[in-house]
């Protein structure tokens, strides 16, 4: 948490890459709103740029953070723009709503900082919390694309790097194990596609990641 923290309180840092919106969540708001979608989870929801941008388009929107100091920026940038959401610091695996909650949930360079075993349990949890017939958009980072400076391997695909003194795990997912972890819902895009960022010295990084959007059964 105080990894997050001093993440979200380095100005810099949110200004490369985590101000703007997703390029996925962009493309998929029509999409929603022709499904009728109304009530959003941004599950990881950092300093709020999906709260934002999905809030203008006239979604009712919630975030999730396990940082406080996500949380409180968040917050603090919904009221600038004079919008209004839900915003609260939890975990993935105790999402603070009732079953059957939301009609999409997304979750952007989050769900994979954790174990294999652990993934597969907020996955689960997730479900419950859509609505039937409900969303999830969801990325991983590849498997065969794993880079060197991952860390220790603690286990199949799953590395722990520390910085700082403070832990930091990866999970790197194949094509065959995200069929399993969606497991109970259906799949709707698999796409290994390009994410851009910025590193530290502003130049533009481009690595592959699998964005998936799977639809929990009517």
């Amino acid at each position: 948490m105080a990894r997050w923290d001093k993440y979200w309180r380095d100005e810099a840092y949110v200004a490369r890459n985590w101000l703007d919106p997703d390029p996925e969540i962009v493309r998929l708001g029509p999409m929603m709103r022709a499904h009728q979608v109304r009530r959003v989870l941004d599950l990881g929801c950092g300093v709020g740029r999906h709260l934002v941008y999905l809030g203008r388009q006239g979604f009712e929107m919630h975030g999730l953070d396990i940082s406080p100091a996500g949380v409180e920026r968040c917050r603090k940038e919904l009221e600038q723009h004079q919008l209004q959401a839900a915003v609260q610091v939890a975990d993935m695996l105790t999402i603070p709503y009732p079953d059957q909650s939301f009609d999409w949930v997304l979750s952007v360079q989050v769900i994979y900082h954790t174990t294999a075993a652990t993934l597969a349990q907020a996955i689960l949890h997730v479900r419950d919390k859509l609505k039937p017939g409900g969303f999830f958009f969801v990325t991983f980072p590849l498997a065969d694309n794993i880079p060197a400076d991952s860390g220790q391997e603690i286990e199949p695909r799953t590395y722990l790097k520390e910085e700082e003194g403070e832990p930091l795990l990866h999970h790197y997912v194949s094509s065959e194990e995200i069929d399993a972890l969606m497991h109970g819902f259906e799949m709707r895009e698999k796409r290994l596609q390009p994410r851009q960022s910025r590193d530290p010295s502003g130049q533009v990084v481009s690595t592959l990641r699998w964005n998936v959007l799977a639809q929990r059964p009517a």
